[in-house]
């Protein structure tokens, strides 16, 4: 039988033993990953190109980029984008999930209106990366008179590939993606039936510690 001081040793070495796996383990899984964060801002008016949904909604006419949108926009108190989904593409053109925490709701207009308003950081594996994917599984206007408006998403939600400059991803630095969102003909009033395009770009990054 074996003694209580040498039981005793053998669970302390069983427990050191574990700990240093433990902690070797998670250190491997830091060094193949780097930090994202993914910041939305306002892009410059211009046609948008992103898809578009319908649903029924306040009657009016117009887009954002017009008289028509200029009288929607006053209207519009508040428009509740869900993020569901971010993906990037590595060189192989394999998609990979950033690892963050989704879904996530913003409101559009302050973005707009020029506040940025960063998502909730992820990870993704050590690399170099050139394309953005973004999901968006909800979408809700919210009118000054108290109405409210949910869209119907397509299958799947909304779903924008953005083309970006290629950009890597180092293990302990955080790489920062500018989504900027593209306000032209975003959203539109065809008499009734409204219109969503998730219109964004990306032309810059930039690495940190």
């Amino acid at each position: 039988m074996t003694s209580h001081p040498i039981r005793t040793l053998l669970l302390l070495a069983m427990a050191i033993a574990l700990v240093t796996a433990c902690s070797s383990s998670h250190g491997e899984s830091n060094a193949r990953t780097g930090n994202v964060r993914v910041m939305l801002t306002s892009a410059p008016a211009t046609t948008a190109t992103g898809l578009a949904t319908t649903a029924s909604a306040v009657p009016g006419t117009g887009s954002w980029g017009d008289d028509g949108g200029s009288d929607m926009l006053s209207r519009l108190s508040q428009v509740n984008v869900t993020f569901a989904t971010l993906m990037a593409r590595n060189m192989d053109g394999d998609l990979v999930d950033l690892a963050t925490d989704l879904p996530k709701t913003v409101d559009l207009i302050p973005i707009i209106n020029g506040q940025a308003i960063t998502l909730p950081d992820g990870t993704l594996p050590v690399g170099t990366y050139d394309q953005f994917v973004v999901v968006i599984t909800h979408v809700e206007f919210a009118f000054t008179d108290g109405s409210k408006v949910d869209l119907t998403p397509p299958g799947g939600g909304w779903t924008k590939i953005i083309p970006v400059q290629p950009f890597e991803v180092v293990a302990g630095q955080t790489t920062t993606i500018d989504l900027r969102f593209n306000p032209s003909h975003a959203f539109e009033d065809l008499g009734g039936e409204f219109h969503f395009s998730p219109d964004f770009d990306c032309d810059s990054h930039e690495g940190g510690d």
